[in-house]
């Protein structure tokens, strides 16, 4: 199981290598290729028909990160764990997810400092909870929608509290509205 750092703004990654916003495809690739003994089962999607029409995708079955890279510059723009139960995560080198620690709205609010109520989606009934560069979604299986109205931390759940089912790190106050930066200084000195 990788046991990894987030960066909101910046990067995902640990002391032997880090998956910087604004890299390159093919520097990304390259660490992944270093690390075939970690991160298995790469799977590369683009559209054949229309390269240019659509983002290109590295996905990490095994680890369910998911690395989306703008089409025209090739350069990543999010970082996406969409399973947090095959990863471990930490802030600031304090873990907020791994087999001891569930990544639930408390734990998040501890680790992070939400200042700010998440906000309710209510076509795919999930809450997001948004801060610069960094966004956690959990879903509701409760109908909410009429009863929301402090925040997240407010809110009863029959199931117990909501556990983020996947964030996002992103440039940017946007994940919507996010591109590609530039080419960080750091791919300048990847080994």
């Amino acid at each position: 199981m990788l046991d990894l750092e987030v960066v909101p703004e910046r990067s995902l990654g640990n002391e032997q290598w880090e998956l910087c916003l604004g890299m390159p495809i093919s520097q990304a690739i390259s660490i992944m290729r270093r690390q075939c003994r970690i991160v298995k089962n790469i799977h590369l999607c683009y559209c054949d028909y229309d390269p240019l029409a659509m983002d290109i995708i590295l996905n990490l079955t095994e680890d369910g990160i998911r690395l989306v890279f703008d089409p025209h510059c090739q350069r990543l723009k999010i970082i996406e764990v969409y399973d947090l139960s095959k990863v471990k995560l930490k802030y600031c080198g304090v873990h907020f997810n791994s087999q001891t620690v569930s990544p639930t709205n408390d734990q998040i609010e501890i680790s992070f400092g939400a200042t700010h109520p998440g906000v309710f989606d209510p076509a795919n009934q999930q809450f997001i909870l948004n801060f610069r560069g960094l966004s956690f979604f959990f879903p509701s299986n409760d109908k909410l929608e009429h009863i929301y109205s402090h925040g997240l931390g407010s809110l009863q759940f029959s199931n117990g509290p909501p556990v983020v089912s996947k964030l996002c790190i992103y440039m940017g106050n946007s994940l919507s509205e996010t591109k590609a930066p530039l080419l960080p200084i750091s791919c300048y000195q990847s080994k």
